[in-house]
């Protein structure tokens, strides 16, 4: 593969995911629209996680001032792909904070729906607490280091954080799953 064919696939990926972030954030704008229009009556920590927003609000901003410093401000310096820039370190920092501030809340809706018991909600706090500081802790490497180094001697942080995500996203998603049935209601389909 030549050059110029990575230059495109790490300029096109990175277009892609921009773009698909940005149709996700929207997603998440028009649910907190909606959720705000709705006249809630929820108790204070469901609005303050309903104000993550602005987060991702940073978060889409990052990545959008990252794509216009590679594809327009720099346009023909490939070399600059190769630089450390803030906005892609702090996006991956709020990524992480998103992420956790998401899957703690499932965590506590599990132990709310299995009356009580925590030894699922406290694996997966745990969870989330080292997923937070891997995010944070990568994301400092990562400008610390620059992309090229991170990549070449990180390799196991993100590998880390994406394993713990997942594994927490697993057991909350299973375990809600698991609650939610064994309440189910009986009320027949249509």
């Amino acid at each position: 593969m030549s050059s110029s064919d990575s230059l495109q696939l790490a300029l096109g990926g990175l277009q892609v995911s921009v773009l698909i972030a940005t149709f996700i954030y929207a997603i998440s704008c028009f649910q907190a629209y909606l959720y705000w229009r709705s006249k809630f009556n929820d108790r204070l920590g469901v609005r303050i996680l309903v104000c993550i927003g602005l987060f991702e609000t940073i978060h889409t901003v990052c990545f959008w001032v990252y794509l216009y410093t590679i594809t327009i401000q720099y346009y023909g310096v490939p070399e600059e792909l190769e630089e450390r820039h803030w906005s892609i370190s702090m996006s991956l920092a709020f990524h992480g904070c998103i992420t956790v501030s998401v899957q703690a809340y499932y965590s506590y809706r599990v132990y709310v729906l299995s009356g009580g018991h925590k030894v699922i909600p406290i694996m997966c706090w745990t969870g989330c607490l080292l997923e937070a500081f891997g995010s944070i802790a990568g994301a400092i490497a990562f400008y610390i280091l620059g992309p090229v180094a991170f990549i070449a001697h990180v390799q196991f942080l993100p590998t880390f954080v994406i394993v713990l995500d997942l594994s927490v996203c697993a057991v909350n998603t299973t375990t809600l799953c698991y609650y939610l049935l064994k309440r189910k209601t009986g009320i027949n389909r249509s």
